[in-house]
């Protein structure tokens, strides 16, 4: 029997096609949550920051059961980026405090530093706090060269000694806004002039900590969104193969309807960054419950600036623009991809929805050339795995995850007949190469989308079309009895052989014995936590590792 694999001329597996840019002109997301953060080099001050808001703490709350105290109040006429709040109550500031992971001594001498927080709140007549959607927090870190872990290793103070200060706040539209609001909740809480801290502050340890654009958009638009993104997802990862950190989560007792978070976006025709880039769609708790009047009901298609790995540091206050304008790219070109319009966004109280004015951005395209390569891609390793020579352990394997949409290693073992190791083992494989991917706990194996899936089914069908699910019965039966034999000292001649369980030995009967080899742990090329991994990571499976435990009693 012979059987043409379909042949991709322009890609193999690991790569997709370079997208083309196009300028486009788009509703401008809008900017969200932001944090910044920076360091005030004023440990040669009288009175560090830090120390200030230490020492308020004790004279306005004094007793940790006693938090939150409030240490001032905002007038909404000086201060221009609150509105005025709600009828009956005022705007304040709040101090609370928590344990932090520095402080000094080690042992029983060990005394934990504390990290304490100015929160924005209203306060009703009563005295009531409530949080709103204009939200503005500072978390206050003190950075003193004596300070250490619990275990006594050195706290590392990147950018020297002194206050760091990192502020956390909604609807800002630039770096700059955020810290203007820092300083402005420092002035009013300490006392504290805007001349020192702007002297103080070290320059460098002025990063991005947070940064957020999105879209609100009609509920009747999600399934096409989500969509979008499981393809994205499917994309990058297929591109990125292990390089990249992409997942997508599921929680349909929650709010997050689609997630992905990678580092590779570029992939798609997006700008190269040094930082991950998450990008979801979710609604409010309860929104089932929300009349669809109500902007709530409505989800929100979100990019956020997810952090750094590696070395690299957060991005600068300086390279703010740059971010945001990566963000807003990814967003209006899902929404595009979506089919997502003007005429489909949604406004709220904090923005205009329809009435947000245009930008022009980079949008890629040549997307559905890339999804079309990607499924070819998939196809050709199908053909080349289920035509593995000698066996047809593989194409069982796919043949069931096929048939199932999607099969559990125990389903696998029972209509296979493989072992469950040698299961593990060609399943690893096939998710590394991209044909499917290993989900959800306990483990279910499936094709990395519906269209690899039917694509499949089809590859499957051509290269055996006699084969019967009564001939893969029995060559289940087969295999299960050929691993009684092996197991059977008495049915090995010496009683030390068994037969490889292997893709290549599978099938063939009694094709290429070989011996069961087992080496002391001292005497391997191992250290204990990669052991440990190898076995999470079911690289080894449970019976490959024996333990004695005749001369431990814990171990009976």
């Amino acid at each position: 029997m012979s059987v043409d694999a379909p042949s991709t001329p322009d890609a193999t597996i690991g790569t997709l096609p370079d997208p083309r840019l196009e300028d486009r002109i788009a509703p401008e997301p809008v900017a969200h949550g932001a944090a910044v953060q920076c360091v005030l080099n004023d440990v040669g001050r009288e009175v560090s920051i830090y120390s200030a808001v230490h020492q308020l703490w004790y004279e306005v709350v004094g007793d940790r059961d006693e938090e939150p105290g409030v240490v001032a109040e905002l007038d909404s006429a000086d201060v221009p980026w609150l509105d005025a709040p709600t009828p009956g109550r005022e705007w304040v500031v709040k101090l609370s405090s928590s344990r932090w992971k520095a402080g000094t001594g080690t042992g029983d001498d060990y005394s934990a530093y504390y990290k304490y927080d100015l929160t924005l709140r209203e306060r009703d007549e009563d005295g009531d706090l409530y949080k709103t959607g204009r939200a503005c927090s500072l978390r206050i870190l003190p950075q003193f060269a004596d300070l250490n872990y619990q275990d006594g290793s050195d706290l590392t103070l990147q950018y020297g000694e002194g206050s760091l200060v990192r502020c956390s706040t909604t609807w800002a539209d630039d770096a700059e806004e955020v810290e203007g609001r820092m300083f402005d909740v420092l002035e009013a809480a300490l006392d504290v002039d805007r001349g020192r801290l702007l002297a103080d502050r070290d320059q460098d340890s002025r990063r991005i900590q947070k940064a957020e654009a999105h879209h609100r958009f009609d509920i009747g638009w999600k399934r096409q969104v989500v969509e979008t993104l499981d393809r994205t997802r499917e994309l990058i990862a297929f591109g990125g193969m292990s390089e990249i950190d992409a997942h997508q989560k599921r929680q349909r007792e929650g709010y997050l309807e689609a997630l992905v978070d990678a580092d590779r976006w570029h992939l798609l025709g997006f700008d190269r960054t040094s930082y991950d880039i998450e990008l979801k769609c979710y609604q409010a708790a309860g929104w089932a419950d929300i009349p669809r009047e109500d902007p709530a009901h409505h989800p929100k298609l979100e990019a956020s600036f997810a952090g750094t790995s590696g070395d690299h540091a957060l991005p600068h206050v300086d390279e703010w623009k740059d971010v945001m304008s990566t963000l807003r790219s990814i967003v209006s070109a899902h929404l595009e991809w979506s089919g997502v319009g003007r005429d489909q966004l949604v406004a709220d109280d904090y923005q205009p929805g329809p009435a947000v004015p245009e930008y022009q951005y980079r949008h890629p395209s040549g997307r559905r050339e890339q999804l079309r390569e990607r499924f070819e891609a998939v196809s050709t390793e199908v053909y080349r795995e289920a035509l593995k020579a000698n066996t047809q352990a593989v194409y069982d394997i796919l043949t069931v995850i096929a048939t199932e949409a999607g099969a559990s290693y125990d389903t696998l073992e029972e209509r296979t007949g493989l072992a469950r190791s040698t299961i593990r083992y060609h399943v690893s494989r096939l998710a590394e190469i991209g044909v499917c991917e290993k989900i959800s706990n306990p483990v279910l194996v499936v094709f990395p989308s519906p269209a690899a899936l039917e694509s499949s089914k089809e590859i499957l069908r051509r290269i055996y079309p006699d084969d019967q699910i009564e001939d893969m019965m029995e060559r289940a039966e087969a295999r299960r009895e050929r691993r009684e034999e092996r197991d059977d000292p008495s049915s090995v001649g010496d009683g030390d052989q068994e037969e490889s369980d292997d893709d290549d030995q599978d099938d063939e009967g009694d094709r290429g014995r070989d011996r069961s080899r087992w080496s002391y742990f001292e005497d391997l090329p191992l250290e204990a936590h990669q052991l440990a991994t190898a076995l999470e990571s079911e690289y080894l499976d449970g019976d490959e590792v024996r333990v004695r435990t005749d001369r431990r009693d814990w171990l009976g």
